[in-house]
């Protein structure tokens, strides 16, 4: 452990576009990031695919000819599918002292606004490792998505070990990571890099059959949620069963943390009879404001995705500034990739 007061350490990746590499040029993205984090956390690191390539490592920022099954952010193809997110949090943890804290984060401000705020990250990264109860955390998403949506078949198939609990484990995004650098830690850390070297794992082809329930490819995300989903069941690093336990709005607004109710799906590593009710805590018949409170969330949610559908139908028909940005609004209270 470190002895000295731990540190907290930012890492965030950019594309520069061309002539450096052939994704979108989020280079004005660089100086806001390290503008907004730099009273916040004590250091600042940042990677590009030019860097990457540099160090040895193009192999993680690969450019492919196709997106395929990662059909909702077609632009990861030109950027290895994102195999390069465990590399770079490795490779920072090389330069920490056991103890401190890494901090991942998306760099798109000009997009995504709530990334711009950095108030209070230090200790909203510690409370998120402690509400979690392990030294990394990545939040669900906050909508029910579950492994079997996000995830190409042939990966639970294979790694997931084609378990029942792989398929249902709630779905995961990388937008945002806390890490302690510890051993377990670093396994975990490992093993996600391991498995992003898997071709047939972290591209966009499909292998075999896909489950009736998929969506969309999330690649490297998909592969640390399924990763994690083995050490929940199998209890490595004595990983706590309800991990992660809470979701980031969206998966980038750090001030609103939100706890998961529905836990049905670890009613699968229960091996005894009992009969469980697949409902939240909270809605039961003396519990009339839980039902209501309930009821309100899926009213509100229902008319957020309506009012989602139209603006984009309209924005297709007569393209806006104003109604996009109205668009990635609703985007993000929907938490949607």
């Amino acid at each position: 452990m470190n002895k000295n007061s731990p540190k907290t350490n930012l890492v965030f990746f950019y594309s520069e576009g061309a002539p450096n590499d052939d994704a979108l040029d989020l280079s004005e993205n660089k100086k806001l990031v390290i503008d907004a984090a730099k009273d916040h956390v004590d250091n600042i690191s940042y990677y590009t695919p030019k860097k990457l390539r540099d160090l040895g490592f193009e192999g993680y920022v690969r450019e492919y000819d196709s997106s395929g099954l990662v059909s909702q952010n077609p632009g990861m193809s030109k950027i290895g599918f994102c195999a390069w997110r465990p590399l770079i949090l490795l490779l920072e943890m090389e330069k920490m002292n056991e103890g401190d804290i890494l901090i991942y984060r998306d760099s798109n401000i000009l997009k995504y606004r709530k990334l711009s705020n950095y108030n209070d990250i230090k200790n909203i990264a510690e409370q998120c490792l402690t509400l979690c109860g392990f030294d990394f955390f990545i939040p669900h998403h906050d909508s029910l998505i579950k492994n079997r949506e996000l995830t190409k078949t042939n990966i639970i198939r294979e790694l997931g070990e084609d378990n029942f609990f792989s398929y249902e484990y709630p779905a995961l995004q990388a937008a945002f990571i806390v890490i302690r650098k510890s051993e377990a830690s670093i396994q975990l850390l490992q093993e996600w890099l391991d498995a992003c070297s898997n071709e047939e794992w972290i591209n966009g082809k499909q292998y075999g059959e896909l489950d009736s329930q998929f969506h969309h490819s999330t690649p490297e995300q998909a592969i640390l949620s399924i990763i994690i989903a083995n050490w929940v069941r199998k209890g490595t690093h004595n990983i706590p069963v309800t991990y992660p336990l809470i979701s980031i709005r969206a998966g980038r607004d750090i001030n609103k943390i939100t706890f998961r109710t529905d836990f049905s799906y670890l009613t699968i590593l229960n091996k005894s009879d009992a009969e469980y009710i697949n409902l939240p805590s909270y809605i039961n018949k003396k519990n009339v404001k839980g039902l209501l409170e309930f009821s309100n969330t899926l009213i509100s949610t229902f008319i957020l995705k309506k009012k989602y559908e139209i603006l984009k139908a309209y924005n297709k028909i007569k393209p806006s500034k104003r109604i996009n940005g109205k668009i990635i609004s609703l985007r993000e209270k929907l938490g949607k990739e």
